[in-house]
């Protein structure tokens, strides 16, 4: 019996870029998360962020372990993990939840409250899941090396309480491309024309007597992401290290489930996780709205047909010639002719309705039914039948509560209405605020004839890199300076 599912993801993905942003969430707890900053002061550091931001953090770890890295604005400089389970393997540990004034919007969970951490101090932590997150940042550590770390810290203001952990991809070795050299020891170059048509000057490389490409290793320590996976495993390195992970924190007695050996699913983001909310809330209503739209197919059928009731057509012949009845008696046979030809178009009407709301029952009754014929005792086959009674009942129910759906679709329905538009005017401000900034950066380069087609953004993306670079370096040089002093 397991305890809960097993959570270990990874993110190999943070370039230089990213580093400020995701510096801010993690140390303001400012971002996409539904944070709680009464809880934020029982949050647990293995490896705290002892420098000004994670980017300086990231760069004086590479220099002071004297890692070689390429300065280049694409590399992958940091790989990020979690660790957590669900509420309910939390529970198992001892640790209490209570409702929030939130919903779960997806998963089997949809329409519960949800459920958030009840504590107010360490206390309130049990050791059992102190003991938990102890044991992942071990595993982890052993992993990627305790050097490399940059930060580690186990969030109890959110939701569920997980670990972030955060790291250098380093190896040991990596291959180098050995080229053809003169006398000299010059390497060689030729010329080749790429893509674009430019003829550029190539390094030749070497080859052996098979004529396959020669490399040579060399050691030391490298900041190489590719590299460090295909040394974990390649393409099986996901499973091969949620596989070693689960025996690891079974051996300590936690009882996870593992999941479905190749499902190596990349982390989601809180924005994405909030999206795909949204995504599942339009789908809902979509479903909804189509369901309503053939009921009211079926009420506007109906009262169609009761308007084309005529009373002066229920009955032929002529009412005066009916032998044996008087003029009052064949009045009141005609309203009732006229009113039984409306009940019947009202059943029909409801029958109509019936079938459309019991598609999501279809099953329910059908496995009630092949139970009932295998009973032999008629006892159960009545509460068989009450069971089917009260399906219907319910169905009753559901009906009554179609038009206020009705409305309530309206309203989301306007209510998307409106996010949608909010969200065109905001990604306009943005373009055209990204567009004056490129256009004054522009200006201070010396490029003024600058027009809007001709705007290269990785262009300016590059020069504004360039000036931060020169800031920061003649900032450490003032540093040093007043040290000094």
């Amino acid at each position: 019996m397991y305890d809960g599912n097993q959570v270990l993801r990874f993110e190999n993905k943070f370039k230089s870029s990213d580093l400020v942003g995701l510096g801010k969430e993690l140390t303001e707890r400012k971002g996409t998360g539904n944070y709680d900053k009464e809880r934020t002061k029982l949050n647990i550091s293995y490896v705290p962020l002892d420098s000004p931001t994670l980017q300086s953090k990231v760069y004086s770890t590479l220099n002071k372990n004297n890692i070689y890295y390429n300065t280049g604005k694409n590399v992958n400089l940091l790989n990020g993990a979690i660790i957590t389970s669900g509420p309910e393997f939390f529970q198992s540990l001892g640790m209490k939840f209570k409702e929030s004034d939130r919903v779960y919007q997806v998963g089997k969970k949809k329409g519960q409250p949800v459920l958030v951490p009840d504590i107010k101090t360490t206390d309130d932590i049990p050791n059992k899941v102190k003991n938990f997150f102890d044991e992942g940042y071990t595993f982890l550590e052993q992993l990627v090396g305790k050097e490399n770390i940059v930060y580690a810290e186990v969030h109890y203001d959110e939701d569920t309480p997980h670990m972030h952990f955060y790291f250098l991809p380093v190896v040991n070795e990596v291959r180098r491309k050995v080229f053809e050299t003169d006398r000299n020891g010059i390497i060689i170059k030729h010329e080749v024309v790429g893509k674009d048509g430019i003829t550029r000057l190539v390094p030749i490389q070497k080859k052996d007597e098979n004529g396959k490409n020669m490399y040579t290793t060399e050691k030391g320590k490298f900041l190489n992401c590719d590299q460090f996976w295909k040394d974990k495993g390649g393409k099986t390195s996901y499973a091969k290290i949620q596989d070693d992970y689960n025996k690891y924190i079974t051996e300590k007695g936690f009882n996870l489930y593992r999941g479905n050996i190749g499902d190596n699913v990349q982390h989601k983001t809180k924005a994405q996780q909030e999206i795909d909310e949204l995504n599942a809330q339009i789908d809902d209503i979509k479903q909804t709205i189509s369901k309503n739209q053939k009921l009211n197919e079926v009420e506007l059928e109906t009262l169609n047909d009761l308007k084309s009731i005529d009373e002066n057509k229920i009955l032929n012949p002529v009412k005066r010639k009916i032998i044996g009845y008087n003029e009052n008696d064949v009045e009141e046979l005609i309203n009732y002719s006229k009113q039984i030809k409306k009940e019947n178009t009202q059943d029909k009407s409801n029958l109509k309705k019936k079938d459309i709301q019991i598609e999501d029952l279809t099953i329910t009754i059908q496995k009630l039914t092949t139970e009932n014929n295998k009973l032999k005792d008629g006892r159960a086959i009545k509460e068989r039948d009450t069971k089917i009674y009260e399906q219907d009942l319910k169905i009753q129910n559901q009906k009554k509560l179609i038009k206020e759906k009705d409305n309530l679709i309206d309203t989301l329905q306007k209510q998307i209405n409106n996010l949608q538009e909010k969200f065109n005017n905001f990604k306009e401000k943005m373009f055209n605020f990204c567009d004056k900034l490129c256009k004054a950066l522009a200006h201070k380069l010396g490029v003024h004839d600058l027009k809007d087609e001709e705007i290269n953004y990785d262009e300016f993306e590059y020069h504004a890199t360039q000036i931060n670079k020169k800031y920061d370096k003649d900032k450490d040089k003032s540093d040093d300076f007043d040290l000094g002093l």
